[in-house]
């Protein structure tokens, strides 16, 4: 493929790299970085790769209480106390907080800035507002206006021109692929007038294909919070917190970055051992009472940033799908024709026209998401945990990804937990849904 933007022609300016899920636009992104000396690219794989060698510089075995990473002080440097972000992004109440403690809108915002105080003459940014909530998105919009002002600037994402945050005549140009190829190149307004906007039909989730589990007792709550409470050190994350969901109990999850959404599911899930020191019951089960972490997690399907970064294990796409039958990243048991068949099933419903051999690792981030979307509810659990799920995803697969939601929270099997920083996706919650708020943060 060839690089969508030559840098011999960049100057100062911001341009927008766009496209739908799999066209090529992040193997563009990277293309253009490397052939830039010094160029800053942050993307989800960049994100990836500084927490996989976080991950390699572990010293709990070392020490005596588990580490943490390298902190968000030592990250930055001392000098950027001062630096406007700091404040903006609320960092400095995380300065001495480890990397592999922070919540995913925290580390991406603490590694943007990282970027951005190195002063690349290129900086490219692959879906950068991705995890942050309404009042982060605007500081930092704000502050690539600012950097574009002085350097170029590359903006990748999965934009139309309703969604795009800057101003339509703050960018330079605007830059579409499409199969790998570019296929338009000109200003916004040029590209905003060409948009075509319309919706097309998705076929119905699988979700009729049945559940493992017959339908759960409408009496015993799912899950059952008493005065929760998640702090490291000195810094609280939430305390009080009283939280029961009971069977067909949807509810939308809301609250700014660090404000203990993702932890709060985390626990309910069994991948938080802050759990076992609170008074939680989940599926009518207090935790701690000999459970093992797998008798909680065949109840629950997943999907989250946070399992997006940890499902390194190579494997097939079909794996991948078949893993969320096991509650295992990775499989390691002989499946069933009739799990194969199911997998199919939810693979043909993604329309990703992708064999269910390609290596899971060889998607696009936006194919590899939804993936892992058809995987949490693949066997169509009592807890459904949707975390951000359609963080990457382009306007069409967005849509079929709310689709699955609307049908899991219409049928009698499956409860819905969701997580997103997105309006348009409230609206959605408040249409079609009309389920419980919980809203953690809040003065």
């Amino acid at each position: 493929m060839h690089v969508a933007v030559d840098p011999g022609t960049l100057t100062s300016g911001l341009t927008l790299l766009t496209g739908s899920n799999g066209s090529g636009k992040s193997t563009a992104a990277r293309a253009l970085s490397a052939r830039v000396a010094r160029a800053e690219l942050l993307s989800a794989e960049s994100q990836q790769a500084f927490y996989e060698a976080e991950l390699a510089h572990d010293d709990s075995n070392f020490q005596e209480a588990v580490d943490a990473g390298t902190t968000v002080g030592a990250l930055l440097g001392e000098g950027a106390r001062a630096h406007a972000l700091v404040q903006a992004f609320r960092l400095e109440a995380l300065w001495q907080r480890g990397y592999r403690l922070l919540s995913t809108g925290e580390a991406r915002k603490t590694l943007l800035l990282a970027a951005v105080l190195r002063d690349p003459p290129l900086l490219v940014l692959d879906d950068p507002f991705e995890g942050l909530d309404a009042s982060s998105c605007g500081e930092l919009a704000q502050a690539i206006l600012q950097a574009a002002a002085h350097a170029p600037v590359v903006v990748v994402g999965t934009f139309v021109p309703a969604s795009v945050p800057f101003p339509l005549e703050a960018l330079r140009e605007v830059i579409v692929i499409a199969d790998r190829t570019v296929s338009f190149r000109g200003s916004a307004h040029e590209w905003s007038a060409r948009a075509r906007l319309g919706k097309r039909e998705h076929p119905s989730p699988p979700v009729h294909v049945g559940s493992f589990f017959d339908a759960p007792d409408p009496r015993v709550p799912l899950v059952d919070l008493v005065r929760g409470r998640v702090a490291y050190g000195e810094q609280v994350v939430f305390s009080d917190l009283d939280f029961r969901v009971m069977p067909g109990e949807h509810t939308l999850v809301q609250g700014p970055n660090g404000s203990g959404k993702s932890t709060l599911l985390e626990m309910i899930s069994g991948d938080h051992p802050q759990a076992y020191a609170n008074e939680l019951s989940l599926f009518g089960r207090r935790r701690g009472t000999g459970e093992t972490v797998w008798d909680i997690k065949k109840n629950v399907g997943v999907v989250s940033s946070r399992l997006h970064r940890d499902y390194r294990v190579a494997g097939s796409v079909e794996e991948v799908l078949l893993s969320g039958l096991f509650d295992s990243i990775g499989v390691y048991v002989a499946p069933e024709p009739s799990h194969r068949t199911r997998a199919r099933a939810w693979l043909a419903w993604l329309e990703l026209g992708i064999d269910a051999g390609a290596p899971f690792r060889e998607l696009s981030f936006g194919q590899q998401r939804l993936v892992l979307i058809a995987r949490a509810a693949i066997k169509v659990p009592p807890l459904v945990i949707m975390d951000e799920p359609t963080a990457g995803l382009d306007d069409d697969n967005r849509a079929r990804v709310l689709e699955l939601v609307a049908s899991l929270c219409t049928q009698q099997k499956s409860t819905v937990l969701f997580v997103t920083h997105r309006e348009d996706e409230r609206a959605f919650w408040a249409e079609r849904i009309g389920g419980a708020r919980l809203v953690l943060g809040a003065t």
